[in-house]
């Protein structure tokens, strides 16, 4: 079902994901539970932006596990069909070919636009409908290399292998008591690609918090979100929105408990400090400075569930169109660690922005969840553990992503309008500027996919009201 899906973005939403981008995942499928790491492999080619996929290594990598059912070529027909027949692109599309078009090379221009200039009302690819049909029928991931640069050599040197291993590991697990008082245990990728320990972290920082009693009031529970993300960010090795290491050797084995109460006794600190002091303390971290602001691309989150399966996979190019060049009608990938120049020690992969996410009730897999927008998806998604875990909302998680969100970037306050006037009001006297962010693609705080088991017969998803998607 993923990879169907998968293959079909592909090519209706050729400004997030290609086949020359990364994957990221978590599944708990016939009681298996794991993470798929396919993140891009780093040319040793200096001023390189253009890494090797990790997608295409991670579906061959699933065709030899065995857990692709159908052969590849009925996974892949609805999107060689769309590619070749076409179809009509939607307001997002047409707002990042837009705003990208001066960048693209001419030939995703071709693509995308038509002689004045103007996006496309019906968009095919026969390029990457052919380099479908060729994934279909390729028996290995070398001969699929093999087939496509014998045709067209692309960006590599002649002799480079774009071999790039992928690795199952264990997920990183934290466990939790919802409001409900019902224990619960949230899983995701705990690796140095992606957002997936920073989440947890967020989560366990929403529980100290709670145990304080510093969320009684409702606005002043917000203004504790806002500084537990402020913070939260600012303790990640790794520079916001930029991805640039802030220290030589970045880690993600940190003591979540131990990071979570202390960030959470600094959060419950500054929360009875005087305006004054508030922004003396804030001045020392990214979100005060200069460097503060971000870009808007994103990636594309996919959750999906079958019976007792479930699955939460995340997929990337970087910014919108990857490095803004093609091979075969599709992205190729961009680094950003290649982009930025700077590199840690013993550094292999790209470093990307991802963070899907499964949560147990009683040992069964209840949700599955993701989100699109750089360092927006922490944001999306911590927000909403901290409103069910930390402020003890219940209900369904789909009734939660569609209630009004806020975000700290770039400086300020994000803010749904239709967020609750106290809590403008009571930000607004903290010293926060507030910026009134509409339920809209361009300018978003984080685009979630979800879909959750109710109980034993019961399903619901539900797609962010920011974004494009769907739900089924």
């Amino acid at each position: 079902m993923y990879i169907a899906a998968l293959a079909c973005a592909w090519i209706a939403d050729p400004i997030n994901c290609s086949p020359f981008g990364r994957m990221q995942g978590i599944f708990s499928v016939a009681g298996e539970i794991s993470c798929l790491n396919a993140a891009t492999r780093i040319r040793p080619v200096a001023d390189s932006t253009v890494p090797v996929p990790g997608n295409i290594a991670a579906l061959f990598w699933l065709r030899r596990s065995g857990r692709l059912r159908l052969p590849c070529r009925d996974l892949l027909a609805p999107a060689i069909a769309l590619a070749q027949h076409g179809f009509t692109p939607n307001s997002a599309l047409v707002t990042a070919v837009q705003d990208s078009s001066s960048k693209m090379s001419d030939d995703l221009r071709t693509i995308y636009l038509d002689e004045s200039c103007t996006v496309r009302s019906f968009v095919r690819n026969p390029a990457l409908s052919e380099l479908l049909q060729v994934l279909a029928v390729s028996e290995s991931e070398d001969e699929f290399w093999r087939i496509l640069r014998t045709r067209d050599p692309g960006p590599w040197r002649p002799g480079e292998t774009l071999d790039n291993p992928v690795s199952q590991v264990v997920p990183r697990t934290l466990n939790l008591i919802d409001g409900g008082g019902r224990a619960q245990r949230l899983l995701t990728t705990g690796n140095q690609e992606t957002w997936g320990t920073w989440t947890l972290l967020g989560a366990a920082i929403a529980v100290e918090l709670r145990n304080s009693g510093a969320l009684d009031d409702f606005a002043r529970a917000m203004e504790a979100y806002v500084l537990s993300t402020i913070l939260l960010l600012d303790r990640i090795p790794f520079a916001v929105g930029s991805l640039q290491p802030k220290v030589s050797r970045p880690s993600v084995e940190v003591d979540i408990a131990s990071e979570a109460e202390t960030i959470a006794r600094r959060v419950v600190g500054l929360l009875d400090v005087s305006v004054k002091e508030l922004w003396s303390e804030l001045g020392k971290t990214y979100f005060a400075g200069p460097g503060s602001h971000t870009d808007d691309a994103n990636t594309n989150a996919f959750a999906i569930a079958s019976g007792d399966d479930f699955l939460s996979f995340t997929t990337s190019i970087g910014p919108w169109f990857g490095s803004k060049r093609s091979w075969w009608g599709a992205a190729l990938g961009h680094s950003y660690a290649m982009k930025s120049g700077a590199f840690f020690e013993g550094q292999t992969h790209d470093v990307t922005e991802m963070s899907p996410l499964i949560l147990e009730t009683a040992g069964c897999p209840q949700l599955a969840i993701g989100a699109a927008g750089s360092e927006r998806i922490l944001g999306a998604l911590t927000y909403l553990l901290f409103l069910r875990f930390g402020f003890g909302l219940g209900g369904d998680m789909a009734n939660l992503i569609s209630m009004p969100r806020l975000f700290p970037k770039d400086g300020a306050i994000r803010i749904h309008p239709d967020f609750c006037h106290a809590t403008r009001t009571h930000l607004e006297d903290r010293g926060f500027t507030l910026s009134p962010t509409g339920y809209q693609y361009e300018r978003h705080m984080g685009i979630v996919n979800l879909v959750e088991r109710l109980d034993s017969r019961k399903y619901r998803s539900a797609a962010d009201p920011s974004g494009s998607g769907g739900a089924l």
